[in-house]
């Protein structure tokens, strides 16, 4: 890759045959000249506007992402994938963090999980695909399916239901999947609940979804119920109106529903996050510069 592009605001170092690239105190660690962080950082992939913020936030990212490829390497696979999901908070499409989680889970023997993320990794930079890989992920996911209680499996049929936009068939198998809850622990049922939840909601069943959340326990049920309260016309719940532990997207919703409903302190208090987040000029970064703009924030 070529440093042509490399905006003239990086600190660039070169030593046996590596590169390092810091910016108002933050450095990489060394890396190869053919690393695809230069693709990150190539000027036409910054935000001008902010230009120093992104550089500065991608650094503290690719640090972060080669903390996880340690702990990989070093077959500490939840450390990683603790790390990897940090990259992915920041950045949901970093082929190279969801390529790694995919080998993470792999060493976890979560098989159906790690093609889940090597399929998202080819779709966000094809520059990882791996063809034995894939190979291998698809003996060892049919494997693991071929095992999986049925109620395991309802769950995953919903989940690959939902990820086609298959609203009603995803909600069946959670529903099937629901039939004996006392089979789950609190976590897992929370999580069904969710899920099932969300698939009502894509459906515009909001007291259906409502009901989902209410009886789930957990900071995601927090979120779900806002959206459900916001399109009933109820009263916002005061959880939802704090930012959220959830992903950025859900986070971003958030603020849109609390700029609606009148709560602009709080829903400004979310977007601010946000900003210090996301430097990527795609249409979710437009969508939050318009919020804060509304707002009466530049």
């Amino acid at each position: 890759m070529s440093l042509l592009n490399i905006p003239d605001e990086l600190t660039c170092e070169t030593s046996q045959g590596k590169v390092r690239f810091s910016i108002n105190g933050k450095s990489t660690y060394w890396i190869c000249k053919d690393d695809s962080f230069l693709k990150r950082i190539d000027e036409r992939n910054l935000n001008p506007c902010r230009l120093c913020n992104h550089l500065e936030k991608e650094i503290e990212i690719k640090n972060i992402l080669d903390d996880g490829l340690d702990y990989l390497n070093r077959e500490k696979y939840h450390k990683a994938i603790f790390n990897f999901d940090e990259v992915l908070y920041y950045d949901w499409s970093h082929g190279e963090a969801l390529f790694l989680k995919s080998h993470a889970l792999f060493g976890q023997r979560h098989f159906v999980k790690a093609l889940r993320h090597y399929r998202r990794a080819v779709r966000a930079d094809s520059d990882f695909t791996d063809n034995d890989y894939y190979r291998l992920l698809l003996k060892s996911s049919n494997d693991e399916r071929s095992n999986f209680p049925k109620l395991k499996l309802n769950i995953y049929a919903g989940d690959e239901h939902f990820t086609k936009g298959e609203f009603e068939k995803a909600v069946e198998s959670y529903d099937k999947a629901l039939m004996n809850p006392s089979k789950f622990k609190e976590k897992i049922l929370s999580k069904l609940l969710n899920k099932k939840g969300m698939a009502l909601l894509r459906l515009d069943e909001f007291e259906r979804a409502y009901d989902c959340f209410k009886s789930s326990k957990n900071e995601f049920s927090n979120f779900g119920q806002g959206l459900c309260e916001h399109e009933l016309n109820l009263n916002i719940n005061d959880d939802f109106k704090r930012l959220l532990d959830i992903d950025k997207r859900s986070q971003l919703m958030q603020a849109e529903v609390l700029k609606e409903s009148g709560f602009a302190e709080e829903s400004l208090a979310v977007c601010n996050h946000l900003y210090e987040n996301h430097f990527i000029c795609d249409d979710f970064y437009k969508r939050l510069v318009k919020i804060r703009s509304d707002l009466g924030k530049s």
